[in-house]
């Protein structure tokens, strides 16, 4: 399920996991239907590049991204943990490492706009 607020920003919570290479389906093993989420990603790419708007899209974990090829690079291939993919050494954060996640880091490292 994902939400599309104020027709700009979609938060997609467990939906897309972002690598440094690109959007995926979510975490394979935590999936029911595999296909059915590579389907899905597909539909809603659709949606959202019918609709010709600038769309922040907002994921449960990895980050957000208004670049849409980005967002969908990968969307036909599901994320796999036991495959770790090489971090973007720009993000202020590995996606995959949780361990110095916290509320001090959330609220004071602000993102690099993109130029």
């Amino acid at each position: 399920m994902v939400y599309l607020i104020d027709d700009r920003y979609l938060f997609t919570g467990d939906t897309i996991w972002f690598g440094a290479d690109g959007g995926y389906s979510f975490i394979a093993m935590l999936a029911e239907s595999n296909k059915l989420s590579v389907q899905s990603l597909e539909k809603l790419e659709s949606n959202l590049r019918a609709r010709n708007r600038k769309i922040a899209v907002i994921t449960g974990h990895t980050g957000w991204s208004d670049d849409l090829d980005f967002v969908f690079a990968h969307r036909d291939q599901l994320c796999s943990r036991l495959h770790k993919r090489v971090p973007d050494p720009d993000a202020p954060y590995d996606g995959y490492d949780e361990t110095d996640d916290t509320e001090e880091k959330a609220r004071t490292i602000l993102l690099a706009k993109k130029k």
